[in-house]
Parts: structure tokens; C-alpha cells; sequence
């Protein structure tokens, strides 16, 4: 499949999975740093560059593209390659904000394209991941009740720095716009339901005062199969860093932690009859072999014209929780999800 790449900032990571997978070929990228664009075009071979998008997506030979730019712009682009006919993998977070994640959802079932988000953690953290949702799916740990997700650093940018990161215009959020959509992704796929239907939150500028973002914020939601899903995030905190997840089940529980190496991530706990269990899986064998990156799994489900797992319905499921902790906090109520 040809494919192309717009924005040359995270979207190098996916010229570097599209490399890496031999059913997909890249065939242009567009950028507005003319020396960002001659150095991907020369390390991956690429022939067409542009500094305008528009002149990407009017190559009749490319099919779908990866739209990497800042977040006020997932909105825009992706509708525009839409309807060149391109699908389209965004990064994440979909959008800013309900309404314009509705917008590209919209267009792209009109369409009939593909769009797909990346929220890719469960490939980053893959065997661990995959493994424990295996279990999951078993019934090895009984019903999923609660999953609390975190993602806690003790500095994001220097003060003083600026960047569209820092801009709520722009970005639409920090610290839970940013790494909130990936937690909030493995949240509810391993819980198994992408129904919120209740959120309270609470966000705040406490450090990072020089910028007009949330540099803390936690929510709190309930989803429409019962569960309950807690994610606790920081930009900027006196805390220990880390990633990861906490998951109970009535029959058994897990961590994952997401900035433990290989080997040493996920924790399983169960208990046989009133004696608590705890194991951590090594040499995980999995009785799938799955995709070594959400671009690789994105071209191969475009192929056989299925929908990724990350959908547009489910990015959407993740824009309104982060939206509606916004709306709590300001409010101070809890919000309901329609």
C-alpha cells in the first residue's frame, strides 16, 4: 500500500514503521521545514516532498496517510484527505474536542475511508500487553471492575519554553491531552467497554504557571458496563515518574507497568483458595502473533477492508472523557456523556 506522512515531528516514528513493513511504501511526505523534509526524504528514500499537504494528497498514487501535526490541526487535514479519497491514520489525541472528532467521524463514513487513530500503547508494550488482555478475554481474572491508569513526570518543558504544546488554543490541553488518550485507550480495552457514560475530574495549573495549560489532572469515570476507570496524570509534579496501570478483576488482578523493561512489566495476582498469588510472566508465548506497530496493524486491516482497532468511534469515547474532566473541573460537577 502507498502511503504518505504529514509532519515530520512525531511522524518520523512512522516513516520508521512504514519502512518496516514490507506491504506498505512510502511515496511522499509534506512538511513546512524544507530541512526536515530533504533529510526523512534522503534516510528513507522517498521521492515526492512538499512543504504544502494539499500537493501530497493529490498524488493519484497514494491511498492512505498518516496526519502528524499539532492538534489544532487533526481536524482540518484529516477531513482533507478524507476527501481526496486517502484513508487516514492521526495521531493522537483525535481531536481537541468532541465536535471536531465528530466532524472527521463523520466525514470519514461518508467517505467510505478508513480512519483510524494511534493510540499505540498496547503495540509499544506489546508482549505484556497483549498477553494480559489474553488473560482477560480467558476469564482468567473474572470481571474487569476497575482499572486505574497514571502517568506521572516531574517536568515536561523547561520554564519559559514555548511551544503549541503549551498553548490551550493549540493543543487543547496538557497534561491529561497528552498522554491521556493512551492510557485512557489501554483503560478501556482492557476493561472491555469504550462507553463512558459518567465523568468527574479535576484539573489545575499548580507549577507550571508561565503557560495557560493543566500541568495536573485526574478523572475519575464510569463506563457503561459498570466498570470504573480512574487516570491520574502530571506534567509537572514533585512526585516519582511513571506509566502504568493497576487492573481487578473477581477472579484476579494485574500491574502493568509501562516504564519497566521487558520481562519485568506485567504482574499477575490471583489467589488459590485463601492463599494470594503473584507471578511475573517471562518468556511470554502468545498464541497470536500480533503486528509490530499500529501502522503495520492500520495498512494490513485497510488491506482487508476491516476498521483497526483503534476506530474513530473509540478515539471519539477518549476526546469526551478528557473533554468532560475539563468540563467537571470548571464546573465542579460531574458530567454526563451522551
Amino acid at each position: 500500500m502507498k502511503v504518505g506522512v504529514i509532519g515530520l515531528g512525531m511522524g518520523r516514528a512512522h516513516l520508521q514503521a512504514y519502512k518496516a513493513f514490507a506491504q506498505a511504501e512510502i511515496v511522499g511526505i509534506a512538511d513546512l521545514d524544507e530541512s526536515r523534509l530533504k533529510a526523512s526524504a534522503a534516510e528513507y528514500g522517498i521521492g515526492h516532498t512538499f512543504t504544502d499537504y494539499h500537493q501530497l494528497l493529490a498524488l493519484p498514487e497514494l491511498e492512505a496517510v498518516s496526519v502528524c501535526l499539532p492538534n489544532h490541526l487533526h481536524e482540518p487535514v484529516t477531513v482533507d484527505a478524507l476527501r481526496a479519497r486517502k484513508h487516514v491514520l492521526v495521531e493522537k489525541p483525535m481531536a481537541r474536542t468532541p465536535a471536531e472528532a465528530r466532524a472527521m467521524k463523520e466525514v470519514a463514513e461518508a467517505s467510505g475511508k478508513v480512519l483510524g487513530i494511534s493510540m499505540n500503547y498496547r503495540w509499544i508494550v506489546g508482549p505484556d500487553s497483549w498477553y494480559l488482555k489474553h488473560l482477560i478475554e480467558q476469564g482468567r481474572l473474572g470481571h474487569i471492575y476497575y482499572v486505574r491508569a497514571y502517568t506521572l513526570r516531574r517536568r515536561t518543558f523547561p520554564r519559559g519554553h514555548k511551544t503549541w504544546f503549551t498553548q490551550k488554543a493549540l493543543s487543547g490541553g496538557a497534561a491529561l491531552m497528552d498522554m491521556g488518550p493512551h492510557l485512557l485507550d489501554l483503560a478501556m480495552w482492557l476493561a472491555g467497554d469504550y462507553r463512558p457514560k459518567q465523568v468527574s475530574g479535576t484539573t489545575r495549573t499548580a507549577l507550571m504557571t508561565d503557560t495557560d495549560v493543566d500541568d495536573f489532572g485526574v478523572v475519575l469515570v464510569r463506563m457503561a458496563g459498570g466498570a470504573a476507570i480512574y487516570l491520574e496524570s502530571t506534567w509537572a509534579s514533585f512526585t516519582r515518574p511513571g506509566v502504568g496501570l493497576v487492573v481487578m478483576g473477581t477472579e484476579g488482578g494485574a500491574i502493568l507497568d509501562l516504564s519497566a523493561p521487558q520481562g519485568k512489566r506485567l504482574t499477575v495476582m490471583g489467589a488459590e483458595g485463601e492463599t494470594h498469588q503473584e507471578i511475573t510472566p517471562v518468556d511470554i508465548q502468545l498464541p497470536f502473533t500480533p503486528e509490530a506497530s499500529i501502522q503495520e496493524h492500520f495498512i494490513r486491516r485497510v488491506a482487508a477492508g476491516q476498521q483497526p482497532e483503534t476506530t474513530a468511534e473509540r478515539g471519539l469515547a477518549v476526546v469526551q472523557v478528557i473533554d468532560g474532566a475539563y468540563r467537571s473541573s470548571q464546573s465542579g460537577h460531574e458530567v454526563v456523556i451522551e
